[in-house]
């Protein structure tokens, strides 16, 4: 078995929680992001496993043995860094054999995991290359290559691709999920990047100040972020959030009123509250023309991307927010009132003190 589990496990620097009572299971097989921004404690949580570091409280297990004790060397993990932490003066062979010449395996064995490597990332032409020959992806496919030799049971991956310029790192993402699903191991990845995590990981857990946040599959945190830092950090754009007030199942947004779904309109209290949209659920009208479940507002900024636009506008509680729409869709004018319509079921409520969504109270 070769899943990971967090018990209660808080990793201190002084007086400061890097990790703070973090309880996660990583399943067997199972490609996990700790996503979260800088500072969170992601890769300290990446590096309490591997060994680096040691937790202050708690236990963490690889599969059912409990490793807080156990050298980094005795674990049967590999460590991806985002640095490639090659060697300079060996060839691309000397650096991904390194791991099993210090393991002193048969050298017939070295070169058939060596070779295995090398073709499935594509370096096979680059063997007898020095890292200062190769490119920037070329490196970061050689320290890959170096950790996939030593077949270990879990992988641990430190922004690895963080280095990679734009289109490299999109097709690296899906090198490494093929990877992955091709070693069948257990793969746990660490970024600050939203976008890496929702395409990439089978499961994704959020952290914050050393804290977990929420943990699921991409699109069901999503659509059901458990509280109000997720809905914002997850998205592009991030969900729209604006101060609102819950009353007798409405939602009242300067002169504007929504009606809460019925979903909400047993857990969300009269008083007020904070209310989030996702950009790609507002439907752009002519202002002119009150409707109901709809918002009162100006457009105050186009960005054009292409494809779509973002309609940045101002609602008449001064909060802006952001509509996604179509790049064939009728474009309004820059100060041009309009009413940006919501289907009461895209509707998210969070408490204005804690944070925490109404939905899942």
């Amino acid at each position: 078995m070769s899943s990971v589990t967090f018990e209660n496990v808080t990793k201190r620097f002084g007086e400061i929680a890097a990790v703070d009572a973090l309880n996660l299971e990583v399943h067997d097989h199972e490609f996990l992001v700790l996503l979260g921004p800088s500072g969170c404690g992601k890769s300290t949580a990446l590096r309490m496993i591997a060994g680096l570091d040691e937790p202050s409280e708690g236990d963490i297990r690889i599969g059912a043995r409990v490793v807080n004790d156990v050298d980094p060397k005795d674990r049967d993990i590999a460590m991806v860094f985002q640095s490639y932490a090659l060697y300079p003066h060996m060839t691309v062979r000397k650096n991904i054999e390194f791991p099993l010449d210090a393991r002193k395996q048969p050298a017939a064995e070295r070169a058939e995991l060596v070779s295995g490597a090398a073709e499935s990332l594509g370096l096979t032409d680059y063997l007898d290359r020095k890292p200062a020959q190769l490119s920037g992806g070329q490196r970061q496919r050689v320290a890959l290559a170096r950790a996939i030799v030593r077949r270990p049971s879990v992988f641990l991956m430190d922004e690895p691709l963080s280095n990679l310029d734009a289109k490299l790192r999109v097709q690296t993402r899906v090198e490494l999920v093929e990877l992955q699903r091709d070693l069948a191991t257990t793969l746990i990845y660490v970024t600050h990047d939203q976008i890496e995590a929702m395409t990439m990981g089978d499961r994704i857990a959020i952290m914050r100040d050393g804290r977990l946040q929420q943990v699921g599959p991409p699109q069901d945190v999503y659509d059901n972020p458990a509280n109000r830092f997720v809905a914002e950090f997850i998205g592009t754009p991030p969900m729209n959030t604006f101060a609102a007030t819950a009353e007798a199942g409405r939602l009242l947004v300067g002169e504007s009123v929504l009606q809460l779904a019925g979903h909400l309109r047993a857990s969300v209290p009269d008083g007020p509250i904070i209310a989030g949209v996702r950009p790609e659920h507002f439907e752009l009208a002519d202002g002119a023309h009150a409707t109901a479940d709809s918002l009162s507002a100006t457009a105050v900024l186009v960005e054009s991307l292409g494809h779509e636009r973002h309609i940045h506008c101002r609602l008449d509680s001064s909060d802006v927010v952001i509509a996604r729409a179509a790049a064939s869709e009728v474009c309004p004018a820059v100060g041009a009132p309009l009413r940006l319509i919501v289907d009461p079921q895209r509707i998210h409520a969070f408490n204005g003190d804690t944070g925490a969504s109404y939905a899942l109270a």
